[in-house]
């Protein structure tokens, strides 16, 4: 009896299974956690590039005397306090407002329905950099009368 439960005991403990899937699941599975956490770092980065950019360039257009400070400092607020909106590709051909800024970077502006819904009004933003850099989003925290009024386009 005692050389029974010593084989099983033996043979019960052995594994021949492999570490293969359970090491593509762990990669498979940190590339799902990572990717979209990568993407979301990559806009915020850049959404803080467009804001330091658009700064310097409203500044260069107040020097220039394109704004005054008082436009300048409104419109900038506009866009901090409305945060990032969602990023967008597209752009409506026709209608909106442009700005140039003197510096080789220009905004332009159009009023959209967010996400298609004519309920949900917003406003589409692109701002393009004196390097060439483009950064378009939409929000509907931003109406777009009072961004246009802001900066004297209307």
């Amino acid at each position: 009896m005692y050389d029974r439960i010593q084989r099983a005991a033996s043979t019960g403990g052995r594994r021949d299974r492999s570490l293969l899937p359970h090491i593509v699941g762990v990669i498979v599975l940190s590339a799902i956690l990572v990717v979209p956490l990568f993407n979301m770092a990559r806009t915020m980065h850049r959404y803080q590039a467009f804001k330091q950019d658009l700064a310097e360039s409203m500044s260069f257009a107040e020097h220039q005397g394109i704004f005054s400070r008082s436009a300048a400092d409104r419109f900038f607020s506009l866009i901090v306090d409305a945060g990032m909106g969602k990023p967008r590709s597209t752009v409506p051909e026709a209608g909106g407002a442009r700005c140039e800024f003197g510096d080789g970077s220009t905004l332009e502006l159009w009023q959209v329905d967010i996400d298609g819904n004519p309920e949900n009004p917003g406003t589409l933003i692109r701002y393009t950099s004196a390097d060439g850099d483009d950064f378009c989003y939409d929000t509907d925290r931003i109406d777009y009368q009072l961004a246009v009024d802001t900066l004297g386009l209307g």
